[in-house]
């Protein structure tokens, strides 16, 4: 299982393509892959929770949907679940052709690969600070870089084009979704009525 983590770590890097039929290949079953997303998810709420311990935020720069660790893990878990039902449909609306589990697994498994820049990030600003932010912000990039090649491998697309549409068009509808939900539950745009 080491020896996978680390060609699916290395080629995730090189050569996102491949990492992403590999995670294919894996055929994880869907409480697989529910399991793996919830545990990555834990392990992003527990590298958080260590940083913002290690390096505070000043408590009126800090959300009160992050501020305990149930809270993050609630806000995550849900937004990645939404995630993956916004790309597996968006996708299919376009002709794609991935499982639902592949789909899955892919989130989950980028999902991992934040809790090791969470904390790679924690180690470096303990170093030279300014070099953690730079990671961020590239790993960020680079991190949508890859899951448009995971999509398109998953839905089978011939071309990253589709790939980049289904990534714009599902965070459109999570957008529009999360602004609807939001407003019948009564949260103004300014705030909280």
């Amino acid at each position: 299982m080491i020896d996978l983590i680390k060609v699916l770590l290395v080629q995730t890097l090189r050569n996102p393509t491949q990492a992403g039929e590999l995670l294919c290949a894996m055929n994880l079953t869907r409480e697989q892959g529910w399991a793996a997303l919830f545990l990555a998810c834990i392990l992003n709420t527990l590298a958080y929770f260590a940083s913002i311990t290690l390096f505070p935020v000043p408590p009126e720069a800090m959300l009160p949907m992050m501020s305990t660790p149930v809270m993050v893990l609630v806000t995550l878990s849900s937004a990645m679940t939404v995630s993956v039902f916004a790309l597996f449909w968006t996708g299919r609306m376009l002709d794609g052709k991935a499982r639902f589990g592949d789909i899955l697994t892919m989130i989950a498994w980028l999902q991992f690969l934040r809790v090791l820049l969470q904390l790679a990030t924690i180690v470096l600003m303990f170093i030279v600070p300014g070099i953690a932010y730079i990671l961020v912000m590239a790993a960020s990039l680079y991190g949508l870089w890859v899951l448009i090649h995971f999509l398109k491998v998953a839905h089978r697309f011939s071309s990253t084009g589709k790939a980049i549409v289904t990534l714009v068009l599902a965070t459109l509808g999570m957008t529009m979704g999360l602004s609807l939900f939001l407003s019948v539950m009564g949260v103004a745009a300014i705030g909280i009525s």
